[in-house]
């Protein structure tokens, strides 16, 4: 009997087992896509089979613990959100309004193919704008999940590059006084990442946060997986980040580098072509 084909280098790492789930994943696909009318991931089409594509449905099998019902059961409803929710047209197509102004910003690490991508959330910057800023869930979510998409551009699914990290910064937040409007935005951001963007945390990084409020982290510990609680870092003050993102980070936050306004990249990605009618940018055109 002839020996079977080793896998492909970025699916080497599997156990057979997990390489059987996946097998079974990606073979039914197409029908997946087919159900859901839509085949485009994060600016990837599903329906052209390449290593970003097999990298992406391994990603919700991970996130499943490789049961594939599980697995593809949320593939799909991802696949439906985006044909309804049209997350492309939020970050290339809408301008969004004033008031999320320097509320968040995208950097990577230059210095390093690999190497971090951050999307930074600053929302002390709202003191005094809760109800401007937070009032309009809706609103607020297009714009948050418009910034996710762009940084996820600037990633490299058939490389080392297949994750984003994330800063929130509470200076100036009050943790004890938290506005009911953004305590309603933030939950329903976070439902939709977790939902619909598995496996592509890479650090979470807390900074800002009064020693007081450690054991609301310590009570995160007892409800969020074991996997999601080695990506956080909370640290008291901001200026403790460069010892874990790098020398690149802005002086403000110990680093060596420019300030976060100066080092955002999201306004220099250009967009090319159209995928069912939405625009994608340049940098996933080409498929590896």
């Amino acid at each position: 009997m002839a020996e079977s084909a080793d896998p492909p280098a970025h699916l080497s790492h599997l156990s057979e087992t997990e390489l059987m789930s996946f097998t079974d994943l990606i073979s039914a696909l197409p029908a997946l896509l087919k159900e859901a009318e839509y085949s485009e991931l994060y600016g990837h089409d599903l329906s052209e089979r390449s290593t970003t594509t097999d990298v992406l449905v391994l990603k919700f099998l991970v996130a499943n613990k490789y049961v594939v019902p599980d697995a593809h059961q949320q593939l799909l409803e991802t696949l439906k959100w985006r044909l309804t929710f049209n997350p492309l047209s939020a970050a290339f197509e809408e301008t969004p309004p004033s008031k999320f102004d320097g509320l968040g910003y995208i950097t990577e690490d230059k210095g390093d193919p690999d190497g971090e991508v951050i999307t930074w959330n600053l929302y002390g910057q709202v003191s005094g704008k809760h109800d401007l800023v937070f009032g309009d869930t809706d609103e607020f979510l297009r714009w948050r999940v418009g910034l996710m998409e762009k940084g996820l551009r600037l990633l490299d699914f058939s490389s080392k590059r297949t994750q984003i990290s994330q800063v929130h910064d509470y200076s100036n937040v009050s943790f004890l006084r938290m506005d009911p409007n953004a305590k309603k935005a933030s939950k329903a951001a976070m439902a939709v990442f977790q939902r619909y963007y598995p496996e592509l945390l890479g650090k979470k990084y807390f900074v800002n946060v009064p020693l007081i409020m450690g054991w609301m982290f310590r009570a995160m510990k007892l409800i969020a997986s074991r996997e999601t609680i080695e990506k956080f870092v909370v640290l008291s003050h901001g200026g403790y980040l460069a010892e874990y993102a790098g020398n690149w980070v802005p002086e403000a936050y110990g680093g060596k580098g420019p300030s976060l306004a100066e080092q955002d990249v999201s306004l220099g990605i250009k967009l090319v072509g159209r995928s069912r009618g939405v625009k994608i940018p340049e940098a996933v055109v080409k498929e590896s």
